[in-house]
């Protein structure tokens, strides 16, 4: 079997991880696998080849970013429908289908007699950024509702996405939720990490860390760790972020002045290489989810990386598929009511009996949602596709 993988995201970020992890882990079962991803450079005009294995190539397509909406998307679709057309794939998966790169290859080349799948994993529509009536928001409406239809395949990574794609007129569906890449990095004991970071063996230290805090992720964040640290002064959270910066940006002063914030200490960027030591340090992540429908539909990439490094994670249950996954597995701490919360996550912190029990699950739940468990499922809607005549 030979898959084309078409990816919006540059290397490196968000859905990139998702097709990343796919591609590796169809490769281990012997499938060939392309991924195309955009450059994470702002402006490379050029075609960077990378074997990954014998069986996994990535390559990265031009990017131009002179504005979000003007960064190449359309060249890169362009190349996708060539390389599509010019090697026989058995099937091409491509993400997102709101993004350019990914709708109009993947049309384009159902048109041509290739085998789609639309891979759906975040729900544009219900976001607070769509919220004007603009000619954007009509166009991700139009994206998200009448893909499903047309190309009938669809991979979701949410129930919430199932239903929606069933709605739509949908033919096969699957649900695969971002997993665990157990190779992502090494995992690291508390002393290592101590050692390695320079930090206070004394202290209790928490974690968070991601590339968005947006949809009300910072308020819930800086709001439940101010009730931890009212319960408990001595805690410590590591942030890989700026908060202030997220403050300003996102006017929180407005709304409260946080006294915790002496207490955040902004780590910085946290290579792939660090994060087993900071997973290492801390005695749990935190996590928060707004309750608007795209944060209920989506599965965020970094839930994989907290559970790779084996710590149990704070959550507020807002009925998303990250917390009702989580709930299912029983590795984390989670309530929907904040106060609670901070009471249930100070206990946790001071109980070392229950962490060693709670890492035992975090382990199971790592072990159950890695990718290499995970892919079988999609290896197998892949063969009822091709097998399906056209």
């Amino acid at each position: 079997m030979k898959v084309l993988v078409i990816e919006p995201c540059f290397v490196g970020y968000g859905g990139y991880f998702r097709s990343y992890n796919i591609c590796l882990s169809l490769s281990k079962k012997h499938i060939s696998a392309d991924l195309l991803v955009s450059s994470n450079k702002k402006f490379n005009f050029s075609i960077k080849k990378t074997r990954i294995n014998e069986n996994f190539c990535q390559y990265e397509l031009p990017r131009f970013s002179i504005h979000p909406y003007l960064n190449g998307r359309l060249v890169r679709a362009f190349l996708a429908i060539i390389l599509g057309l010019c090697k026989k794939y058995d099937i091409i998966h491509a993400c997102v289908p709101t993004q350019l790169e990914s709708n109009v290859s993947a049309f384009f080349l159902k048109l041509l007699g290739k085998k789609i799948v639309i891979d759906w994993d975040d729900y544009w529509i219900g976001s607070p950024l769509f919220k004007r009536d603009t000619i954007v928001k009509k166009y991700i409406t139009f994206c998200e509702k009448k893909s499903p239809k047309y190309f009938a395949n669809i991979v979701v990574v949410s129930d919430f996405l199932e239903d929606k794609a069933k709605k739509w007129g949908a033919k096969k569906i699957l649900k695969l939720i971002n997993g665990v890449n157990a190779s992502q990095f090494t995992v690291h004991t508390r002393e290592e990490g101590i050692s390695k970071l320079g930090l206070d063996e004394n202290k209790k230290y928490l974690l968070t860390f991601g590339n968005s805090f947006a949809n009300d992720r910072a308020r819930l964040l800086f709001d439940t760790f101010e009730r931890i640290f009212n319960l408990d002064p001595e805690v410590y959270l590591l942030f890989n972020l700026d908060p202030l910066k997220i403050i300003g940006e996102q006017s929180l002063a407005k709304e409260r002045n946080f006294k915790c914030l002496k207490n955040i200490i902004n780590v910085g960027y946290i290579s792939q290489n660090d994060l087993g030591y900071y997973l290492g340090v801390c005695e749990a992540v935190i996590f928060l989810q707004g309750e608007t429908k795209d944060e209920i539909a989506c599965f965020p990439i970094r839930i994989g990386s907290y559970l790779n490094g084996e710590s149990a994670i704070i959550i507020n249950d807002v009925n998303s598929e990250t917390g009702n996954t989580l709930k299912k597995c029983n590795c984390a701490i989670i309530e929907k009511d904040l106060s609670i919360l901070a009471h249930k996550a100070v206990e946790f912190i001071h109980d070392k009996n229950r962490q060693v029990e709670m890492k035992k699950k975090v382990i199971s739940a790592k072990n159950e949602l890695s990718w290499d468990n995970q892919i079988e499922k999609l290896v197998h809607f892949y063969g009822e596709i091709i097998q399906k005549r056209k």
